[in-house]
């Protein structure tokens, strides 16, 4: 192996981590394009290192049956079986846990594909990173364009005079297809007027960000306090 090979093959598997960190950095996830990149440079290294051990023992293997006339055995696969088991400590701190929430998953899931990633590439499996680098930018970037899945979340709402305001909710749902799966209602007996909260179970579109429905829904005046809760 050339310094030229070693110099493609480092190269662009920090070329596509690069691109697949970038996409987690812009929707703002834990680990970023930097992160992506050394974890596939290092698996890179890595499998970089193997291959040239690789090449070394055969070199050794060679001139040693030439004396002895026997070939002794040589394990191929240890290097990088330990880059894939030991960068499971690195996805596991970008999971982050909340209550019943989980986030990060996905992200997790980037860096230990960036590290097979570059694994691949550090052997010099050209076509074959390729095919994953876009196959893995189509499941991060086009996918979620392609199928659409709904979320379904809670939403607290207080509020006063019911008639009008629950109209108003309904409607808003309504003009954003939102659709209410259930509602938990309650009612406190205030001094003059009385306090309402309704708490929906809502299906939402997933090109609607539950932010702007609070902020939409915050507006109206009879609006006490409006907050999603997490399932």
């Amino acid at each position: 192996m050339s310094y030229w090979d070693i110099i493609i093959r480092v190269s662009l598997a920090a070329a596509m981590a690069g691109a697949i960190g970038y996409e987690r950095e812009q929707k703002n996830r834990p680990a970023g394009m930097k992160t992506h990149m050394l974890v596939c440079i290092g698996a890179a290294t890595f499998a970089i290192l193997e291959r040239l051990l690789i090449e070394e023992s055969m070199d050794l293997l060679g001139s040693y049956s030439n004396i002895s006339g026997s070939i002794p055995t040589i394990s191929i696969g240890r290097l990088v079986a330990q880059v894939i088991s030991g960068i499971g400590f690195l996805g596991a701190g970008t999971i982050i846990i909340t209550r019943r929430n989980i986030t990060g998953l996905t992200t997790a899931a980037s860096i230990w594909l960036v590290a097979c990633l570059g694994i691949v590439v550090g052997y010099g499996m050209y076509a074959l990173s390729l095919i994953v680098f876009v196959i893995i930018m189509i499941t991060l970037v086009a996918l979620k364009r392609i199928i659409h899945v709904h979320s379904v979340k809670k939403l607290e709402i207080k509020y006063y005079h019911r008639v009008e305001t629950k109209e108003y909710i309904l409607q808003y749902f309504a003009l954003k297809g939102i659709v209410v799966k259930d509602v938990d209602f309650s009612l406190e007996a205030g001094e003059g007027r009385n306090i309402y909260t309704n708490i929906y179970t809502v299906d939402m579109p997933s090109d609607i960000d539950y932010i702007n429905i609070v902020e939409d829904l915050s507006i109206y005046k009879n609006m006490i306090r409006i907050r999603m809760i997490s399932l």
